[in-house]
């Protein structure tokens, strides 16, 4: 196993000679340490990729139910060369940040790569609360983030042409999460960003708060945090959006198709909270 990150402790790589990629117990043990897992030389059905997933946690179905699986619906297939584009992927974001129990993990399986190009980017929000200015830090001690369905049913509704895409945001209320999170497993303070679905921060009074989405989603994504991912056959990549900002690089008129799984997180823990 190599660790491919420039932040220590953030992406780790294992190879096609690994057996640890099959045994999930194996993948959450190291998922407590490094926040993205790169899987190479890997052969899984979407029945595989489910259950593979289930070791992990508790599968979520997408609320896009144009790009489920036929076979398996917790498997959501990317397809942006398809009759219904998958839309914010190229958009800095955590999974499914607008629910009150947020994604936790999330696997991707490449099965259609284009001959060059994409990437997929990931960006580590530990060590960019880390390296926060102090004021900004300050700031945003005890703050929440208001999350929001609202641009990705627009962007579905735009995308498949049908408004009626749109009303699917009342099944999906905002919600409001700590800006800075205790990581689930170790307690660290985390970033709680989302260039996609966070609309705005707000102090325990509901003030606004200085630094804005924009500003923390730009300092979290500077290249000292970033890692790029490039595709090969027989890859998957398993992420902890506990830790992780993710986007796609690719255009899309690129034959580029993956399936993804994701799994069922908890309640995001203010830090400080709770004896943090």
């Amino acid at each position: 196993m190599t660790d491919s990150s420039a932040s220590p402790g953030f992406v780790a790589e294992l190879s096609a000679e690994d057996e640890r990629r099959y045994d999930p117990r194996a993948l959450v043990a190291l998922l407590r340490r490094y926040a993205v897992l790169v899987l190479r030389g890997m052969t899984l059905t979407p029945a595989e990729q489910v259950e593979l997933t289930r070791g992990l946690g508790e599968p979520l179905l997408d609320p896009d139910t144009h790009n489920r699986h036929p076979d398996r619906p917790e498997v959501f297939v990317v397809d942006n060369s398809g009759a219904t584009p998958v839309v914010g992927n190229n958009v800095w974001h955590t999974d499914g940040s607008f629910l009150p129990r947020p994604v936790r993990y999330t696997m991707l399986r490449a099965v259609t790569l284009p001959p060059s190009g994409g990437d997929t980017l990931y960006a580590d929000l530990q060590t960019a609360y880390e390296k926060l200015p102090a004021r900004w830090r300050d700031a945003l001690a005890g703050a929440t983030g208001l999350h929001t369905y609202d641009r990705i049913a627009a962007r579905r509704a735009e995308a498949h042409r049908n408004p009626a895409v749109s009303a699917s945001v009342s099944a999906h209320p905002p919600v409001r999460h700590p800006v800075v999170r205790a990581h689930p497993d170790t307690g660290a303070p985390v970033l709680f960003v989302n260039d996609l679905c966070l609309a705005r921060i707000e102090s325990g009074d509901g003030a606004p708060v200085e630094p804005s989405p924009a500003d923390l989603v730009a300092h979290a994504t500077r290249d000292e945090f970033v890692h790029r991912h490039r595709w090969e056959p027989g890859d998957v990549v398993v992420w902890d959006n506990a830790r992780a900002l993710h986007r796609s690089d690719f255009t899309t008129a690129l034959a580029r198709v993956m399936h993804r799984t994701t799994t069922e997180g908890d309640v995001p823990c203010g830090y400080g909270a709770g004896g943090t």
